[in-house]
């Protein structure tokens, strides 16, 4: 029981200590067998009428923190994930859908990013629109 308390109090929210600035933008992702000194990274799609993320370059079996915020902070979708291995790339891979309503158009108003826990490092934001009507 003591070890069920301690893991669910290690994940808590990463707090801003822990978050290093980012670069504006998003590199590609890598083909690489190894990620080597290459951040971990997002990339948004729409598939069924909502916001997904995917990424690597995390640490292989590890939890990751997946995180889409307004430019101005607010939360708009959180969640702990695990990172798996995936055929063709780099590192610990992940991917979920956020609930969030995609595509949308207009100019991005958030951000996306993901955290390794293993190597508390972030990656670099991504550019989102947050809040639209889905298009049918």
């Amino acid at each position: 029981m003591t070890a069920v308390v301690a893991a669910a109090i290690s994940l808590a929210v990463p707090g801003a200590a822990s978050a290093q600035a980012a670069p504006a933008s998003t590199p590609n992702a890598p083909s690489l067998v190894n990620c080597g000194t290459t951040l971990p990274w997002l990339s948004p799609y729409e598939f069924g009428g909502r916001l997904h993320l995917n990424g690597g370059c995390f640490t292989l079996n590890r939890h990751v923190f997946l995180v889409v915020k307004y430019n101005n902070g607010t939360i708009a979708f959180k969640k702990w994930v695990f990172s798996k291995n995936h055929p063709n790339l780099a590192g610990g891979w992940v991917n979920t859908a956020t609930g969030l309503k995609a595509p949308c158009a207009g100019p991005s108003n958030g951000y996306a990013r993901g955290y390794d826990e293993a190597t508390d490092r972030w990656s670099p934001r991504v550019p989102v629109t947050i809040g639209c009507v889905a298009f049918d």
